[in-house]
């Protein structure tokens, strides 16, 4: 889930913006704050660096109180808080009249006290290039529709129908108008323009809206089939999406514009528009705020880059962006399931299988509920307590087990091991292979332990030499293959591979003591008392490090 807040990011997409001046710590000009106001200030960058605008916002907002006229700290105070999806956002949106991001929000409140027509005179101070050139053909048309004027707001529309990547959103929403005003020809050749792309979520349930309320339950079905066939988490929600298809999507022009806001971040991914995805989807939920999907889109982005751990504020963001959500919302399930993980992350298990377990209530017979709430407790370091759960996954899967549940028995199993019982976890981990003999997890965990056990060492090579074939980048797969053959004493296979896995993971204490352990077997001393010292220095748990000081002090005494 790119780094929401990075000041380079903000700068980019106010420069993009036109009418920004900076974002987030960029270096707005103007006067610097005054030595009252500096500890705030100071406080607030602090918390962007740690990625929590909401934070940054009040700091801000302490620093305005003591100094309100300081140019510089109302421009980044603003960006801030739209960030943070703060109500500060509004107030010092008058005061930086040509951000084009207030000149929106100003309009947001307008649409929101229902002035439709104020709202259209302030959309059309937005610039028509760049980015906001993009956004502003569909806010003015979602303002004249709520003035009553349909044709005029479709005819805003139509001529970006073909125009370039973003031209499903603007069909989208021209779809939703003319089905609001029950122009069901244009509306069914506009619905099924939108449908010729990926479906996601939002676009899922739109369509299947249509189908149902036009007389095509089977279509709606399978819209909602197909979207759960690509995004299984949602399974759990398909009886409640099932049961709103009879209603419209779309009441009002406010909540037009809220739809608006939603199809168009949905349309931005790059990391450098983070800035500007994440300030839409705030812009969706404060005209719409039972708006779920945007609020599932929003969470996701308040995580930052899928590629790297997200920041502890960073998740709590995210859960405070969920927790609006109630139980009879027909997006509650996935909501909770991601709630859960988040709370797992944070190190609250309890509090996560808890969700679980309410969910299950409702499901029981739904076994991914029983292995998430296995799955937490076990990486929370918990194993006997994760076990029952898994135990009642695997009773529901039934006899014989579908392949699917290779992973089922592999987490018990590494439950079982976890607390000393290999007897019962080598049975699973033989299972889980059998029913899917090409994961190279498991074939390295299942080698690997073997090799511990000085128990089946050739087949233990076989299976890691596999698992090496399906991942050769993956270090700790090349360790387990070098600590087997070092092992059978096949000492210059062990050296190669050995080093290969220092290569791919250098900082990993017990790869370095492995390949320490075979520059030994092989006779190369000086070498392996270089590897068995990196590795001490590498933070190895105390059972390798008591071995480490072992070896170093019996083959290398002090003179």
């Amino acid at each position: 889930m790119f780094s929401v807040l990075s000041r380079r990011g903000a700068v980019a997409v106010c420069i993009l913006l036109s009418a920004c001046a900076a974002g987030p710590g960029g270096g707005v000009a103007g006067d610097p704050p005054s030595d009252r106001a500096y500890g705030a200030f100071l406080s607030a960058r602090y918390a962007e660096t740690q990625h929590d605008p909401g934070l940054a916002s009040q700091y801000y907002t302490q620093a305005l109180h003591v100094e309100p006229g300081n140019q510089q700290l109302v421009d980044e105070g603003f960006l801030a808080a739209l960030l943070a999806g703060s109500p500060e956002a509004e107030k010092l949106a008058a005061e930086v009249p040509a951000n084009a991001l207030a000149v929106m929000l100003r309009g947001n409140q307008a649409a929101q006290s229902g002035d439709y027509a104020a709202a259209n005179q302030i959309f059309t101070q937005l610039p028509q290039d760049q980015m906001i050139g993009l956004i502003r053909p569909l806010l003015l048309a979602w303002t004249l529709f709520g003035q009553g004027d349909a044709d005029k707001a479709l005819a805003v529309l139509k001529p970006h129908f073909d125009n370039g990547p973003f031209s499903a959103v603007y069909v989208l929403n021209g779809a939703l108008m003319a089905d609001a005003v029950h122009d069901d020809a244009l509306a069914a050749q506009l619905y099924n323009q939108a449908s010729s792309g990926s479906t996601n979520l939002r676009l899922a349930e739109i369509l299947g809206s249509w189908h149902q309320r036009h007389g095509q339950p089977e279509q709606a079905a399978q819209d909602l089939a197909v979207l759960v066939a690509a995004h299984p988490n949602l399974q759990i929600s398909l009886p409640q999406l099932q049961a709103q298809l009879g209603k419209p999507v779309i009441d009002t022009a406010t909540q037009g514009l809220a739809e608006a806001y939603l199809t168009l971040a949905g349309s931005l991914d790059a990391p450098a528009q983070s800035f500007l995805r994440i300030t839409l989807l705030h812009f969706a939920l404060m005209l719409r705020p039972d708006l779920t999907p945007a609020r599932l889109l929003l969470a996701g982005a308040q995580l930052g880059n899928p590629g790297a751990t997200p920041k502890p504020a960073q998740m709590r963001n995210a859960l405070a962006t969920l927790q609006p959500v109630t139980p009879d919302d027909p997006l509650y399930g996935p909501v909770a399931m991601q709630q859960a993980q988040l709370l797992a992350a944070l190190n609250r298990p309890a509090e996560a299988v808890a969700l679980i377990d309410k969910l299950s209530a409702a499901a029981p017979n739904d076994p991914g509920l029983q292995a998430g709430a296995g799955d937490i407790w076990r990486n929370a370091g918990q194993p006997a307590k994760a076990l029952p759960y898994y135990n009642r996954a695997l009773a529901m899967v039934g006899s014989p087990p579908p392949a699917a549940a290779w992973a089922l028995y592999f987490d018990r199993g590494l439950s079982q091991d976890a607390l000393g019982n290999w007897a019962a976890a080598e049975p699973d981990i033989v299972e889980a292979l059998a029913l899917s003999p090409d994961q190279p997890y498991v074939l390295n965990y299942l080698g690997y332990s073997w090799a511990m056990r000085g128990e089946h060492l050739e087949r233990a090579q076989a299976m890691l030499q596999r698992a090496v074939s399906l991942d050769p980048n993956d270090g700790a797969v090349l360790d387990s293959l070098g600590y087997v053959d070092l092992h059978l004493h096949h000492t210059r296979a062990a050296v190669a591979e050995l080093t290969r896995a220092v290569e791919l993971a250098p900082d990993d204490a017990e790869v370095n003591a492995h390949l320490g352990d075979a520059f030994w077997q092989s006779g190369q001393k000086l070498q392996a008392n270089y590897q068995w010292q990196r590795a001490l220095t590498l933070k190895p748990d105390s059972k390798l490090q008591t071995e480490l000081k072992a070896k170093l002090h019996n083959y290398f005494p002090a003179k």
